[in-house]
């Protein structure tokens, strides 16, 4: 059976997306006009050489980074290991998943390696070398890690659209609005540093989000998220947290013990 309101998020989705692409396809000055409003009055991205900023966007892309490898790595703990998570394991299926496929092999696997267009502090408009090349359009000014799209904005807005699938029935109907706001707000924010920074375009950024979108939906569909996701409550998850740790400490004090016991051989060998 089609989930009505599935369907309506993927019309949203789509229709914004359309909106969105055309806008900056018949336009593509408008990129370059929005990144020009982040440049200092020496014409620097402003955001760029700041501590406080760098230090928040190092912060949000390695605790992203952390939760997709959790995510990945506990179903395969599952597999190898006879770990059985009290939350199930379709749920962190389904994460594993969008992260894989959303901002790994999507985003970073194949946008960012052969779309070839050039970051916004290293085109000439900025006081860089290379051209700019509108959206949608393969370039040759960059050979590798290039700006479209952007693999930082979809990590985030993958967290965020799969947490929201994933906890939506367990959030009381006064909170959803304000898990829908802070989702927005966290998005945003990461959508304001990569641009701030001269790191990407806002339609490169845009872009990931549309894409990260889309594969959470195709996920919710895959892993009939709508009936797994009533596993997976705050209680079964916190629980699974507790075995999880206790199972790595485990393995770690077995390891420990080898090479406490390894250690007298390899110095009796130096000798």
């Amino acid at each position: 059976m089609t989930d009505p309101t599935l369907a309506r998020l993927h019309h949203a989705a789509l229709i914004a997306t359309l909106v969105v692409l055309c806008l900056f396809s018949a336009e593509p000055a408008l990129d370059i006009a929005l990144s020009s409003r982040f440049l200092d009055p020496q014409g620097v991205f402003a955001l760029r050489g700041n501590p406080a900023i760098t230090t928040l966007n190092d912060s949000l892309r390695w605790g992203l980074t952390a939760f997709a490898l959790l995510a990945v790595a506990l179903p395969v703990l599952a597999r190898t290991r006879g770990f059985t998570p009290r939350s199930g394991l379709a749920g962190w299926h389904f994460l594993a998943t969008v992260f894989v496929i959303g901002p790994g092999l999507i985003v970073n696997g194949i946008l960012k390696a052969y779309a070839g267009r050039a970051r916004p502090a290293d085109i000439i408009e900025f006081g860089g070398t290379r051209q700019f090349t509108p959206v949608l359009q393969i370039s040759d000014q960059c050979s590798q890690n290039c700006s479209f799209s952007s693999g930082e904005v979809a990590m985030t807005a993958t967290f965020a659209f799969a947490l929201l699938a994933l906890t939506w029935p367990h959030l009381p109907k006064p909170r959803r609005w304000l898990a829908v706001v802070a989702a927005a707000a966290l998005i945003g924010a990461s959508l304001l540093l990569r641009v701030g920074m001269g790191r990407h375009f806002t339609s490169d950024a845009l872009a990931s989000v549309a894409i990260s979108a889309f594969v959470v939906m195709g996920g919710y569909r895959l892993f009939n998220l709508g009936t797994a996701r009533h596993q997976m409550t705050w209680q079964a998850i916190h629980s699974d947290g507790l075995a999880l740790s206790g199972h790595l400490q485990r393995r770690f004090q077995r390891l420990a013990a080898q090479m406490r016991r390894l250690l007298p051989l390899v110095t009796a060998e130096r000798r």
